[in-house]
């Protein structure tokens, strides 16, 4: 059966799946990429945690200066905070109405913004001190 709202859209529109917002499935395919991306690098992540769990002070800053383990952990935060911001940015759109909406998603966007600079900066510290 055809979609009764497909008359609506454009014939280039109906080829790249695109709404009249032009938007089209952007959203949804940023969180597949991320939740695809976050599978390898969340078990990166927890065996990176499990080896730190016996070690002490020094062991666990040496091995997290490794260049593999800054790389595993930088890829999660920033993968995990990407994820996070578009998800809530979703939420956000569907059920808050009018000059509220705004509001929140720069209350999202700059909690994500600084979340993703303080994970970095300290990871960051870690690795190069």
């Amino acid at each position: 059966m055809a979609d009764p709202l497909s008359g609506l859209r454009t014939p280039l529109g109906r080829v790249r799946f695109l709404g009249s917002a032009r938007a089209g499935t952007t959203e949804a395919w940023l969180m597949h990429v991320t939740s695809l991306a976050l599978i390898p690098l969340t078990i990166g992540f927890v065996w990176l945690v499990l080896d730190l769990l016996h070690m002490d002070y020094n062991g666990a800053r040496a091995t997290l200066g490794q260049p593999l383990a800054a790389i595993v952990l930088l890829g999660f935060i920033l993968a995990g905070i990407l994820h996070m911001e578009v998800g809530m940015r979703s939420i956000l759109v569907d059920y808050i109405q009018g000059h509220a909406r705004a509001w929140a998603l720069v209350a999202n966007t700059c909690f994500s913004a600084l979340l993703a600079l303080a994970c970095v900066y300290a990871t960051l510290r870690i690795a190069f001190t």
